[in-house]
């Protein structure tokens, strides 16, 4: 057993978009600040809307409010105007998702998901929950309206979770039967309150945890803030909150992330009947809706434009592992974009090689390796760290063997 070492780090590198793609830039370029303000004002009783009800507003959505009811009748209404695929799913005793999907072209059984909550708080019969959160369902049907046009290789989800307010609950059932199922989620993208900011500093937050390639998904958000203009000043959390429907992905091993306003400016009006559409700023807005467009569209790939996950990756990336923890098997996976001397080494906490599990050359290909039982089976429970180093690219990522 050969003994190294060595410094251990995280190195965080992504898949680099070296220039804009003109199709994701025309999607960024079609949102619409009076689509989303129009849409907004229905959704929080600003504006009366036409149900089978007859003419009504949407005072609250809370639960078992008939506001709520009428939230999803109006939300189900959008996607089938828009042509897509709606699916009901209910859950308990009154909880109600809604989601739409758009079949991708290549990939059509893995799929990329843009979601938000619908319900909302306070208890009563006044909440309109235009930051928290009808900011981020507007978002989704905005997303839909304008990505329905297009093509792409994943298909994409439209999701809009019921009684997150609650405890995430909505959410935690679709995860869930996702899981259960064993369904392909490449990437889950969660707006949360996406449309305050008092101070006009174009401040806002990617939240993400150390799950499968979530912190990967971060640098996207990053990337394509800074490729496309679009004006925010982005940071990350890490690790991230809980208190939204990414979280639940996470729990259910899917890579996800939540955007969000700054945490510093925080919502004066949160959960309170103050939280009406005359605090939304627009031009924040629409940046934050533009944002998750731009990276929804990154991630699905459009037929003019290569996808962000290829067949020969631009760069050398070694994602996380998953499952982690794991109970003696998880996968390892790597992209290597060039032909070159490859090496996947586990080690344990002291730096001793416990595995050499690449040492070869190899050429330009996403690679997945399991580092199961004929490793695991004689290992104690604990910290264990793996090494990929490929020409000039070295990372290291950490492990939790939990037997």
């Amino acid at each position: 057993m050969t003994r190294y070492i060595f410094l251990i780090f995280i190195s965080i590198t992504s898949l680099l978009y070296p220039q804009k793609k003109p199709v994701v830039e025309e999607i960024i370029n079609k949102v619409n600040i009076d689509t989303l303000m129009n849409n907004l004002s229905e959704l929080t009783g600003e504006k009366e809307i036409s149900l089978s009800a007859g003419n009504i507003k949407i005072t609250s959505r809370y639960r078992n409010n008939l506001g709520n009811t009428y939230a999803f009748q109006y939300l189900k209404k959008k996607f089938d105007k828009i042509g897509l695929q709606v699916y009901q799913q209910d859950f308990l005793n009154d909880g109600q998702n809604i989601y739409a999907i758009q079949r991708g072209i290549e990939k059509p059984n893995q799929f990329i998901i843009i979601c938000a909550h619908y319900d909302d708080m306070p208890l009563g019969d006044f909440a309109p929950g235009a930051d928290d959160n009808g900011s981020g369902t507007v978002a989704v049907l905005e997303a839909a309206r304008i990505l329905s046009k297009y093509q792409f290789n994943f298909s994409i989800i439209y999701a809009l979770f019921d009684l997150e307010e609650q405890g995430l609950l909505g959410s935690a059932y679709f995860a869930q039967q996702a899981r259960s199922h064993n369904d392909s989620i490449i990437a889950v993208i969660n707006m949360d309150m996406i449309s305050w900011d008092s101070n006009n500093d174009f401040a806002a937050e990617v939240h993400v945890q150390d799950v499968v390639n979530s912190i990967h998904l971060a640098q996207v958000f990053h990337d394509t803030n800074k490729n496309y203009n679009i004006g925010l000043k982005l940071f990350t959390n890490y690790p991230g909150s809980t208190a939204s429907d990414h979280a639940s992905f996470w729990r259910n091993g899917y890579t996800a992330a939540m955007l969000i306003e700054s945490f510093k400016d925080f919502n004066f009006y949160y959960h309170q009947p103050g939280d009406d559409i005359s605090k939304v700023n627009k031009p924040f807005y629409e940046k934050m809706t533009k944002l998750a467009l731009g990276v929804l569209s990154e991630y699905a790939g459009t037929e003019k434009d290569t996808e962000v996950i290829r067949t020969t990756p631009t760069a050398f990336y070694l994602f996380y592992n998953y499952p982690n923890p794991f109970n003696l098997s998880t996968k390892i996976r790597y992209n290597i974009s060039q032909e070159t001397y490859t090496r996947l080494i586990v080690y344990d906490a002291l730096g001793n090689e416990i595995a050499k599990l690449v040492d070869e050359i190899q050429k330009p290909n996403y690679y997945e390796i399991d580092f199961d039982e004929r490793y695991t089976k004689n290992l104690s429970s604990g910290i264990y760290f793996y090494s990929l180093q490929a020409g000039n690219y070295f990372a290291v990522r950490k492990m939790i063997l939990a037997k």
